[in-house]
């Protein structure tokens, strides 16, 4: 568990200056501290998610269905970031 902390850790900070890269190139003015703030606010609520349901999960099951639904939860933001990507791409272009 020390390692997975870890791992996290590392990779947490390095998704925040990423996320917010993006949000300040999609955000102007007014718009981009309410944009950090839902931001920061879904973040949160995700690890405060994470906090109920995997217990839950590992309770009614076993530690492998927790494993996989965590799995499953990376495996969809990571879907989605490649979403973000083409969204992102196809407003280069067309702005540009």
């Amino acid at each position: 568990m020390i390692i997975g902390r870890v791992v996290f850790g590392l990779g947490g900070e390095c998704m925040t200056v990423a996320q917010s890269a993006v949000v300040s190139q999609w955000f102007k003015g007014k718009e981009l501290s309410f944009a950090f703030g839902i931001n920061l606010s879904i973040a949160r609520l995700g690890s405060v998610a994470n906090g109920f349901v995997v217990p839950a999960v590992a309770k009614d099951g076993d530690l492998g269905k927790a494993f996989m639904v965590g799995f499953y939860i990376c495996l969809f933001s990571l879907l989605m970031a490649f979403c973000l990507v083409a969204v992102d791409r196809y407003a280069d272009k067309k702005d540009g």
